[in-house]
């Protein structure tokens, strides 16, 4: 090939590489969650992959581990992208180094509801992605004809399934969120308009009534989360607690067994479980890139879509925030989603300021004390200590 020929080739080779430069890939994203309906993020996820040829990664956590390996990781700089975390975890916005999301992102189609969950110090934290995360009583159809109203109903039906190797009820017994819910049957609150508010007459009464369910041989106080699921589902427990993230794979795994029933009264007293929401984060150093930030944006449009919602709702019952996905569901819902409705109405919402989570810690240690014997009252004061001495800590400049 002669020089003049290889220099016509050259140049039209840089001719074609001008006129079709080369196009950027749009970075990897990864999203950290601790949802137990996983698969439904992966699908959610996968669609929006698939719809805007992104590329966003999803990485399931543990639920009990999420937040210390969020803390760990903003410590150590090594967040992902994003996270999609219950919202009490926004009042840690400062440690997880949370970026705030512009007002314009959020769609006039949510629900108010579901943005006083993202709401902290005047911005907003977070995407809503779906609300509940509120508990149920669920029963097995093959050992109760006829479910409790009233927690005490329980002692006239516990000798006989004992005798059966049944446990009348389960559920974590010392997970807190479920402890709430007994806090709030009383009428009391972990925190009361910003003010952590343990030391009540109503905790009192919540902690002593946690007490008789164990001395009444209603629940196993030795039973975790995963040890409550799997009695239930083999026929070992005749209730079991658990909260609508757990609704769909019930219905999968009992079918025509399942009874879903509103939670019981105690005594005359209605229990009210706490309600949340999923939130959709981004972290600081994600929504500083400027290639990445597109893609945030383009994420959090698409999970406020009337569709996306409607579809996360029918692949797990998990509720909608947008307004018109919410009223479409509530039009026909089936007897058991009539009572998933039911009891999202009667829940209180959780508190999302910093307040909580310290809340939430203190109840914690101060239920270790509890379990030794010391009194409800002495619990109480104990819990609010603790409670008020990390507040000052945190607050402390």
């Amino acid at each position: 090939m002669s020089r003049k020929r290889s220099f016509y080739h050259l140049l039209l080779l840089c001719l074609f590489a001008l006129s079709h430069p080369l196009q950027a890939q749009e970075p990897e994203l990864e999203l950290w969650h601790s949802q137990q309906a996983g698969y439904v993020i992966d699908d959610v996820i996968a669609r929006f992959n698939q719809e805007g040829n992104h590329r966003v990664r999803v990485t399931q956590i543990e639920p009990g581990k999420i937040k210390a390996d969020l803390l760990l990781a903003a410590q150590a700089r090594g967040l992902p992208d994003l996270m999609l975390i219950p919202s009490d975890f926004i009042g840690l916005y400062r440690q997880m180094t949370l970026a705030p999301l512009p007002t314009e992102w959020f769609s006039p189609a949510l629900m108010a509801s579901a943005l006083r969950y993202v709401t902290l110090d005047r911005q907003r934290w977070g995407m809503p992605m779906m609300q509940g995360n509120h508990l149920m009583l669920f029963y097995n159809k093959a050992l109760v004809s006829t479910p409790v109203t009233q927690w005490q109903q329980l002692t006239a039906i516990t000798p006989a399934l004992k005798a059966k190797g049944v446990y009348p009820v389960n559920w974590p017994y010392h997970d807190m969120y479920y402890f709430a819910a007994f806090l709030h049957t009383f009428g009391g609150s972990p925190v009361t308009e910003g003010r952590i508010t343990l030391d009540s007459p109503a905790m009192v009464q919540a902690l002593e009534a946690y007490r008789t369910v164990v001395s009444e041989q209603w629940v196993d106080p030795e039973c975790d989360y995963d040890t409550a699921l799997a009695r239930f589902n083999e026929g070992k427990s005749a209730y079991l607690i658990n909260g609508d993230w757990a609704f769909n794979d019930l219905v999968k795994n009992m079918g025509d067994k399942l009874g879903v029933a509103l939670l019981p009264r105690w005594q005359s007293h209605p229990m009210h479980s706490m309600s949340g929401a999923y939130v959709m984060g981004a972290s600081r150093w994600a929504m500083d890139d400027e290639d990445r930030q597109p893609v945030i944006k383009a994420l959090m449009a698409f999970i406020q879509r009337q569709d996306i919602q409607q579809f996360i709702y029918h692949q797990g019952s998990l509720l909608p925030v947008n307004q018109q996905a919410f009223t479409a569901i509530s039009r026909r819902p089936t007897p058991q989603e009539k009572v998933l409705l039911e009891q999202f109405t009667l829940s209180t919402p959780m508190p999302s300021d910093s307040a909580m989570s310290i809340a939430w810690q203190a109840m914690e240690k101060g239920f270790e004390r509890f379990k030794e014997g010391i009194s409800a009252a002495d619990t109480a004061r104990y819990m609010q200590q603790l409670a008020d001495q990390q507040y000052r800590q945190v607050k402390t400049p």
